[in-house]
């Protein structure tokens, strides 16, 4: 069986067991393999924009005896998959940005009823934006620690008519306000981090708050810590 993160264990923990996954950016077919070797997808199909990652993959499905049951294609995001094909949509290993044109752009090949698992690693906050803009609805999201690093996983579906329209505060957006909402530890371990760092950087550039430019990033960090202060009220 293959080994796989503990980021991408979360994600298919998350997948709806006996369907069709597509997973986006596949890079070597690791996530499609252990859904269908532990009976959570029925089936895969295996995506990337890059013939190289994709022949490790049809490589590594071949040596865990899935070819039947997984598929490989060569697509720009979900440009080869058609609509509904698949019961859920993995993309994980992008910034928030680009997964937010791969939706955009992949739009037909999303139904209401397609479950998308998204872990975005940078510009989460631009993409929990992009979500509500565009008639998502945030049905699940988790963080966790993973070899020191944090990861954001956001489970959300289209929908057809606009049901939440919610104007979220810029904490919210930034950090997720199902986790904020739950008091998630993981996410407060991370706000604390962030904190420190955003606080070390602003004594390190404090006296030299006469440049202009410096004094702008100063501006940038005074904003950032009342935001991440925000966030840390939840647990008060």
């Amino acid at each position: 069986m293959v080994k796989i993160s503990d980021r991408l264990k979360t994600v298919a923990d998350m997948c709806h067991s006996g369907g069709v996954v597509a997973d986006i950016g596949t890079d070597h077919a690791y996530l499609p393999i252990y859904l269908v070797s532990e009976k959570i997808a029925e089936s895969a199909i295996a995506m990337d924009l890059r013939t190289g990652p994709l022949e490790k993959a049809k490589k590594h499905i071949k040596d865990n005896n899935l070819s039947d049951r997984i598929q490989i294609r060569l697509s720009d995001g979900l440009a080869c998959l058609g609509c509904g094909e698949a019961d859920t949509v993995t993309i994980c290993g992008m910034g928030g940005r680009l997964i937010a044109k791969i939706l955009t752009k992949g739009k037909e090949a999303i139904t209401p009823e397609t479950q998308i698992i998204v872990s975005p690693q940078s510009e989460v906050g631009d993409f929990r934006h992009f979500l509500i803009d565009n008639n998502y609805a945030v049905i699940k999201e988790k963080m966790i620690k993973d070899e020191g690093k944090f990861y954001f996983i956001i489970e959300c579906r289209y929908q057809k008519s606009v049901r939440d329209k919610t104007q979220y505060s810029q904490a919210q957006y930034e950090y997720g306000w199902k986790l904020l909402e739950s008091k998630d530890e993981v996410l407060k371990e991370y706000l604390i981090k962030e904190k420190d760092a955003n606080k070390s950087i602003i004594n390190h550039l404090i006296n030299n708050s006469d440049n202009p430019v410096i004094k702008n990033r100063l501006s940038e960090l005074s904003v950032k810590e009342k935001v991440i202060d925000d966030a840390l009220s939840y647990y008060d």
